[in-house]
């Protein structure tokens, strides 16, 4: 009982000693590994259209009265599985994820989703480097082209930039912005989508070989093609779990709402969305 009671007593004091001095946070991937995840996303929109009365009508006789409310609803899940780490020190990875369910309805009445949306894995294999990024080499058990793998680079590329934790030591009441202005071109006359989405993470607390963190997503997107004006701008709250010995996150919850606004010659619209999101990964 001594013993135990001494154990206690020691791993208490090096976790306090541990969130005193603070950790370096990175996320990365460890060889001989199952990362086995879930996403789900909900979103809500109440929209209002003005503007020509001919379309308005039109729309109303397909059921769409005002204001406008819709549901969205998806989630994916599957796994990843890394390899022995080479003498390169890449390793080989193999990743499987399939989308469960896609829902969508407006003004109480359901869209028509294909089937074969949900029928579907998605398998991909490939290559994690040195620097912990993923390379994708094969789609489906068949070679992806360079145009396809491009893309492919393109989305991981985006999706491991999520989280970038400063090159400096974090303790409890320490917070770091990261953002990512992007913009994409949508048409020929050089119009582009600018995309700005960031998020404040805040250090809360350190314990039982975990970091628990409060974020602050912020997001904007303005998009100009012709005499069509898009808008969106909105803020929100969440929190993240830390898995400090696996070096990477075991889940994320997130809420943010957003305010929407279209204006072309024809037709306007104005409205709010709100989106909730959950991440969770079991590493083993």
């Amino acid at each position: 009982m001594k013993k135990i009671f001494l154990l206690a007593l020691f791993c208490l004091g090096f976790t306090q000693l541990w969130a005193q001095q603070g950790v370096v946070f990175k996320i990365k991937y460890l060889p001989n590994r199952s990362y086995q995840s879930n996403i789900s996303v909900d979103g809500k929109l109440n929209v209002t259209v003005s503007g020509d009365q001919e379309i308005i009508d039109k729309l109303r006789d397909q059921g769409i009265t005002q204001p406008v409310n819709a549901n969205l609803s998806i989630a994916l899940g599957g796994f990843m599985k890394t390899g022995v780490l080479g003498a390169d020190n890449a390793m080989p990875v193999n990743m499987d994820y399939k989308i469960s369910n896609i829902s969508v309805s407006a003004n109480g009445k359901q869209v028509p989703i294909p089937p074969k949306a949900t029928e579907k894995d998605i398998k991909l294999v490939g290559k994690i480097s040195q620097d912990w990024k993923i390379k994708i080499d094969s789609a489906d058990g068949k070679a992806v082209s360079d145009s396809a793998q491009q893309k492919m680079q393109q989305m991981m590329d985006m999706l491991q930039k999520q989280i970038q934790f400063p090159d400096k030591p974090l303790k409890p009441g320490d917070s770091f912005t990261q953002s990512a202005p992007i913009n994409i071109p949508v048409g020929k006359d050089g119009s582009s989508a600018k995309i700005d989405a960031g998020i404040t993470y805040k250090l809360v607390r350190i314990a039982d070989g975990k970091a628990y963190f409060d974020m602050i997503p912020n997001f904007s997107l303005n998009l100009q093609i012709k005499n069509v004006s898009v808008d969106m701008n909105g803020t929100g709250t969440g929190k993240m779990v830390y898995s400090i010995k696996d070096s990477f996150p075991l889940s994320k919850e997130g809420n943010i709402m957003m305010k929407i606004k279209v204006t072309s010659p024809k037709i306007n619209v104005d409205g709010t969305a709100n989106f909730t999101s959950k991440y969770d990964c079991v590493v083993n």
